[in-house]
């Protein structure tokens, strides 16, 4: 009964979904109002720019040129992103604990798991 519930949940907020998210974030995920959907909408979107700028395109145009000024800023551009990581999974945790529903529920940046395989 319980898998049937996260299909429907997963159905119908396909947005929202994804595949490595933990029970905590699918919780509140499925329990987003349409302006916090939004909200988490125009973040994925943002940071799909971020890999774009910082990842896929300097390190695409670093194989395809094999210019050492390419090879020289795809691997600048990689770094910042790598180092950044952690920076956006805060800033997604304090989003994710400032929905209605997570607020309601008691549940803080510091105690959410973001992913699915983590302890």
């Amino acid at each position: 009964m319980r898998d049937v519930r996260r299909l429907r949940a997963m159905n119908t907020n396909w947005k929202t979904w994804s595949t490595f998210q933990s029970p905590e974030v699918r919780d509140i995920c499925a329990h987003m109002t349409d302006a916090e959907k939004a909200e988490a909408s125009r973040r994925g979107g943002l940071y799909g720019f971020w890999v774009a700028a910082t990842f896929a395109v300097p390190l695409s145009f670093a194989i395809v040129e094999r210019s050492f000024l390419f090879i020289i800023i795809a691997v600048v551009l990689v770094a910042i992103h790598i180092v950044c990581i952690p920076i956006w999974q805060t800033m997604q945790r304090r989003f994710l604990c400032s929905t209605t529903w997570a607020r309601q529920h008691g549940i803080t940046p510091d105690r959410l798991r973001m992913f699915a395989f983590r302890v």
